[in-house]
């Protein structure tokens, strides 16, 4: 796509092959004050409130390419637009794989890059392994303005000393458009395995053990207890034996297979996003078990020992409003230093009807920043935490 500032209508949807391209609908979208949208793959259009139309929505799949970074072949930068699918396959090429842990099932729906990033997507293994945001070594981004910006100077003077990285990580297309990125590699390991425990009470224990696993997860199926899947990985005999003194030491622990569910995300009619104190998780799970039986529809929580949660709310198409309200309301009565939840995922109605977010202390921290970024407002507006 090329087309010229002066003579060219801006279109609806464009699809830059470049981050000049990309740069010059920017400035064009920002001289015309229309709104944009950007998106890759797509998983997670459905998250956070729904974007009103933009004038302006932007494909950035064409731009896409790959190369390894650093001469000791430790880490790989992409176009915004690369699947993570092709960066695994890159990776895997020299033994290596994508260093922070994502969600499996926005890998195969056809996540992108810039998509993972924007949205500070993490999977199950973050035990052991850093976050996506602080494996991202340098980040190319395009301002609502046009201008292409590689450090937080460059997105705005006064932003100088702070770091692009996380100004834009997790800030959901709201700040600056994600070009490109280089993030860091990993060996892949040796050996896999898992081990299925019936309980949770020994799932907080396991974050302080002599060799703390890869992954602790805990899953409560709708109507189901909660029980515990740990992953081990690493080299063979290190793996395996310590797969042995997991089962010794927990009572009807087995060692399984992959669960179907592993690395996917609790999504039924609705979700909240439920962040706990690890020795807060029972009570959690006992406030999960009363949910479902007061209000008659069904609950799956799902999360790491850490406190990171989400919790689907198979509510009927007719109601879903009505039990994300009563599920919030109640998940916020134990108080902001026991439980902080909010709203994930929801037809589109429903973010109107509830208080989406709650309590969100530095609300107006992020407010100054987005004006100060990009202040007509145009990028992907009340799409960003908090709604802003």
């Amino acid at each position: 796509m090329r087309m010229s500032l002066t003579t060219d209508e801006l279109p609806r949807l464009a699809s830059p092959g470049s981050i000049a391209e990309l740069s010059e609908l920017m400035a064009r979208a920002h001289a015309e004050n229309r709104t944009v949208a950007v998106f890759g793959g797509g998983t997670a259009f459905d998250d956070h409130p729904p974007a009103s139309t933009p004038g302006l929505l932007i494909d950035l799949t064409s731009i896409a390419e790959v190369a390894v970074s650093s001469g000791a072949g430790d880490t790989i930068r992409a176009g915004a637009g690369s699947r993570i699918t092709a960066l695994n396959r890159f990776a895997a090429q020299s033994g290596q794989e994508i260093l922070a842990d994502l969600p499996l099932d926005r890998i195969d729906a056809g996540a992108t890059l810039g998509g993972m990033i924007a949205t500070a997507a993490t999977g199950p293994r973050s035990l052991r392994r850093p976050r996506l945001a602080e494996t991202v070594l340098s980040m190319t981004t395009v301002a609502a303005d046009g201008t292409i910006a590689r450090t937080a100077h460059g997105l705005h003077p006064e932003l100088g000393g702070r770091d692009l990285r996380s100004l834009i990580t997790g800030s959901w297309g709201t700040r600056a458009i994600i070009a490109e990125a280089e993030i860091g590699l990993t060996r892949r390991p040796e050996a896999q395995r898992f081990v299925w425990i019936p309980v949770t009470e020994t799932a907080a224990d396991l974050l302080v053990a002599r060799r703390v696993p890869d992954a602790v997860v805990i899953e409560r199926p709708p109507g189901s207890p909660a029980t515990t899947v740990v992953l081990i990985e690493g080299e063979t005999g290190e793996v395996e034996a310590e797969v042995g003194h997991l089962v010794a030491w927990n009572p009807g622990a087995t060692p399984c297979g992959e669960p179907g569910w592993w690395g996917s995300r609790a999504r039924l009619a609705a979700t909240i996003g439920v962040s706990v104190a690890p020795s807060f998780i029972p009570t959690l799970i006992d406030a999960v078990d009363r949910l479902e039986t007061t209000i008659g529809y069904p609950l799956q929580l799902r999360g790491s020992a850490t406190g990171s949660f989400e919790l689907g709310i198979g509510a009927p198409e007719s109601e879903p409003g009505m039990a994300t309200r009563v599920v919030l309301e109640h998940l916020r009565s134990f108080g902001l230093h026991h439980v902080a939840a909010w709203l994930i995922h929801a037809p589109a109605p429903v973010w109107g009807e509830v208080d989406a977010w709650g309590p969100r202390p530095g609300r107006q921290g992020l407010q100054e920043l987005k004006a100060l970024v990009d202040p007509r407002g145009i990028l992907a507006p009340g799409r960003g935490t908090a709604g802003i």
